[in-house]
């Protein structure tokens, strides 16, 4: 009965030791990774401190792919409406498409 009570107490100081262990901040040691499910990309525009606080539901071979392609599908819109406004405010014309003043001109000088 002693050594049923003996190891029942090791087992006891052991998981304390172990549960306190696990609380302490080790300097130099990044933080455990969280049980909580994915963050998606807020609302509105995205800037950069929410591309680096993204973060994506672990599966068995890596991340789950819809959460990853949705993001990047929207990381894409937000890209291409920004080069527009871009290009919009530089009053440049996107690329392959003449502007006005050259499309109203044929060749060799004669207007339309």
């Amino acid at each position: 009965m002693i050594i049923v009570g003996l190891v029942a107490a090791v087992l006891v100081l052991g998981a304390l030791a172990a549960w306190a262990v696990s609380r302490a901040d080790v300097p130099g040691v990044p933080a455990p990774v969280s049980t909580q499910s994915a963050r998606a990309l807020p609302q509105g525009p995205v800037g950069p401190e929410a591309v680096q606080e993204l973060r994506f539901d672990q599966a068995a071979r890596g991340y789950r792919m819809g959460q990853v392609d949705a993001a990047l599908t929207r990381l894409a819109d937000e890209l291409a409406d920004r080069d527009a406004e871009i290009t919009r405010l530089r009053g440049e014309h996107p690329a392959g498409r003449p502007s006005d003043d050259t499309a109203a001109t044929q060749p060799g000088g004669l207007s339309r």
